[in-house]
């Protein structure tokens, strides 16, 4: 009966230990949000984005790890390929354009995550 409850108390022990280790992983790789908002394009550059919404307008960073998402993209990317070039923003999103864009707040700066391009240019 002693080595029963010495098991048990080894196993509950190792549970115990196995979950805080989870918990401190889990704090280091939390989740950051992403804010969406929609808007107008105001202007188009090599490493940034302004939109204007209903009542506000945003600048936001773009980078390497930003996806753009625009009918007819896969094509035109192909085709810049095959022509040797460099895919840029400005050969998918232009100004006038309607976009959606999922960004995260870092404080002075927005960085955008992601672009989708909702609506031709008006």
């Amino acid at each position: 009966m002693t080595r029963v409850i010495g098991s048990l108390a080894l196993v509950f022990a190792l549970a115990a230990l196995s979950v805080a280790a989870r918990a401190e992983q889990g704090a280091g790789t939390a989740q950051v949000k992403t804010i969406d908002v929609a808007g107008t394009v105001t202007a188009v550059a090599a490493d940034s984005l302004t939109v204007k919404g209903k009542t506000e307008t945003w600048t936001f960073t773009v980078d390497k790890d930003t996806t753009v998402t625009v009918k007819g993209a896969t094509q035109k990317n192909l085709d810049l390929k095959a022509a040797g070039k460099a895919a840029k923003l400005a050969d998918f999103v232009k100004v006038g354009n309607y976009v959606t864009v999922g960004y995260h707040d870092k404080g002075a700066t927005k960085l955008a995550a992601k672009i989708r391009v909702t609506g031709a240019i008006k």
